[in-house]
């Protein structure tokens, strides 16, 4: 039977979840050869995930749940490879002087050894490849495709080199931004690799640092481990800051005045998830069978009683047991809203109750009434936030609330995805609740929040401008100006800014010249709903990729980071035994590749657009 040609664009972790089930599923069918061709100019299988990178910089993931491959828990699997965790993984590898000190199944580690991880995934996929299965790796990008009159594709590398598949995948993860301004002397817009960006800055220059996320976690990281600096544990169990004297002094500021909130300690293995009490998957099909969503109506109310029943249910099992917590839930479970809140009174001191409103807009008005007492307010609350974060995802009971947020995602991508919601309520999501759930659920390990106070409490760190400051820039005097909005008499100066996010373009905006010929032949057209264009390009849910016209084309599909927008929060790692919805991703549009071989009746069968 003829060989028939599958290219992958992009083998990091999408492209590494594509070959996985091209892999699993050719078990099934040794009569018919694959040739598959796959290009990256990284190393394969690290994506973005560069393994030279600083040690100090973590994967935001216990080890035990980042996996690359499937298992039983996938629907429609079929086929599973088994293959170790990163924690399994780490557990074998042979120890040198990156090896960690301990490997524990729920500590972070370094993205470089991660990046290692996703390398050594591709080459044992590739021993694990039946001989019918031929895999060529590329070290090259390919800038342009075209498709030809057989329904192939033609794709060009940055040699000038064509090769041609009849099936592609487009799983290009992270790229660059087209308008990203270049960095100078007086701001630095893109701070990656952080190393290399981050080396010129002196110890006698002052940073203003944009963002609070993830990050600026790393720069600034970067900024005092990567400067020589230690952080110290006391004998009374608190982090010290011990300067090298070759940082600089810095001034971060964002849009909220507050950092992301830190990852309670993980008490639920591998793949223990809080399952929806009212936010179920019958819910959501209900709602999608009566047409567009109202998330701020329909959804947000159920999602925040799951919130609250992880929060009772966690705060009663501390305070009076098991049983207890279990009579309260089916109580509050079963009662009608007036019914629930009648109970919660009469169960609940009042200063111990969930309120989703302090925990959406925590600092109190107090706060403000200047700038010494607002900083001792946040620095309370940080030190408060990483006390609930040691009791863990499960004896805190806030904590446990907030991890609600991370376990029932993909209930909320069943919500949001292929059009879901009204325009209105999507434009809400994208601009209020995403940040607002990164900032509660998905913060760093709870170290990088004790060693930010650490940080604040030695000087090198101010947070004391509040919310949204102005920023001044004086090219004359090449100085930055930060002038407090809550305060106005409160001004600091920087020398230099750095912009501490990663761009999360739409490929409209994407600089790379693949993305440009794919928007400009028309093979690919933005996602819209409505007048609205979170990011991404459309596709079905089989992820194959919607022409200009409207058109599904059968042959090719889009995975991860081009999709986003379309598809909801798909910048995640596989997590093992939970149906990882990325390995789901991959599955379907590996099963549509087979489905079309099956189907194939002879050599010369074109391949159609339907």
């Amino acid at each position: 039977m003829k060989n028939r040609t599958v290219g992958i664009i992009g083998i990091g972790p999408r492209g590494l979840s594509v070959l996985e089930r091209i892999i699993a599923l050719s078990m099934d069918t040794p009569h018919q050869p694959l040739d598959i061709k796959i290009f990256d100019p990284n190393l394969p299988g690290s994506g973005c995930h560069d393994v030279k990178q600083p040690n100090h910089l973590l994967v935001n993931t216990v080890s035990s749940q980042i996996t690359m491959f499937a298992d039983e828990s996938v629907s429609e699997a079929r086929n599973v490879i088994s293959g170790p965790t990163f924690y399994q993984w780490l557990c074998e590898r042979p120890q040198d002087e990156l090896s960690p000190k301990t490997i524990l199944p729920n500590e972070y580690y370094s993205r470089s050894l991660f990046g290692e991880y996703l390398n050594w995934v591709f080459h044992y996929l590739v021993d694990a490849s039946p001989s019918h299965i031929i895999i060529n790796y590329s070290p090259y990008e390919v800038i342009d495709i075209d498709k030809l009159d057989d329904y192939s594709w033609n794709l060009r590398d940055d040699r000038n080199t064509l090769t041609n598949v009849e099936y592609l995948y487009l799983t290009t993860g992270h790229t660059k931004a087209k308008y990203i301004k270049p960095d100078t002397a007086q701001e630095i817009s893109n701070p990656y690799p952080v190393k290399e960006k981050l080396k010129y800055i002196s110890s006698n220059q002052t940073v203003a640092l944009q963002g609070l996320g993830l990050t600026a976690i790393d720069i600034l990281s970067e900024l005092s481990i990567g400067r020589g600096g230690k952080f110290i544990r006391t004998q009374g169990g608190s982090l010290e800051y011990s300067p090298s004297g070759n940082e600089p002094q810095i001034i971060a500021y964002s849009r909220t005045g507050l950092p992301l909130s830190s990852r309670a300690e993980n008490q639920k293995g591998a793949s223990e998830q809080y399952h929806a009490k009212f936010l179920t998957p019958l819910k959501v099909a209900t709602f999608r069978e009566q047409g567009a969503i109202n998330f701020i109506k329909d959804v947000l109310p159920l999602l925040i009683k799951d919130m609250e029943y992880a929060y009772y249910e966690s705060y009663l099992s501390q305070k009076q047991g098991l049983i207890a917590a279990q009579k309260f839930c089916n109580q509050f479970l079963y009662s009608h809203p007036n019914e629930q809140e009648i109970l919660v009174t009469e169960t609940i001191p009042i200063g111990d109750r969930f309120s989703w409103e302090i925990l959406a807009a925590p600092i109190p008005s107090y706060a403000f009434q200047s700038p010494a007492v607002y900083i001792t307010w946040l620095i309370d609350y940080l030190e408060a936030d990483i006390t609930e974060a040691q009791k863990g995802n499960i004896s805190s009971p806030i904590k446990s609330a907030s991890d609600v947020l991370r376990d029932l995602r993909d209930i909320i991508r069943d919500v949001i995805d292929f059009k879901g919601l009204t325009e209105e309520s999507h434009r809400w999501v994208g601009s209020v609740f995403i940040p607002l759930m990164n900032r509660i659920a998905v913060g760093p390990p709870k170290e990088r929040i004790e060693e930010m106070v650490a940080l604040l409490k030695s000087g090198v760190l101010k947070l004391n401008l509040g919310p949204s400051p102005e920023v001044m820039s004086c090219s004359s005097t090449n100085s930055i100006t930060l002038k407090s909005t809550v305060w106005p008499e409160l001004r600091e100066q920087a020398d230099i800014r750095i912009h501490a996010k990663v761009s999360m373009h739409s490929p409209k905006d994407d600089g790379t010249p693949l993305w440009e010929n794919l928007l400009d032949k028309q093979y690919t057209r933005l996602y819209f709903n409505g007048d609205y264009h979170p990011g991404g390009i459309d596709v079905t849910p089989n992820m194959n990729v919607i022409d200009a016209y409207g058109m599904e084309q059968n042959n090719i599909w889009a995975l991860g980071m081009p999709t986003e927008g379309n598809k909801f929060y798909t910048f995640i790692v596989p997590r093992p035994g939970v149906n990882s919805t990325a390995i789901v991703d991959a599955g379907r549009a590996v099963n549509a590749l087979f489905k079309q071989l099956s189907c194939t009746q002879s050599e010369g069968e074109q391949y159609v657009t339907s």
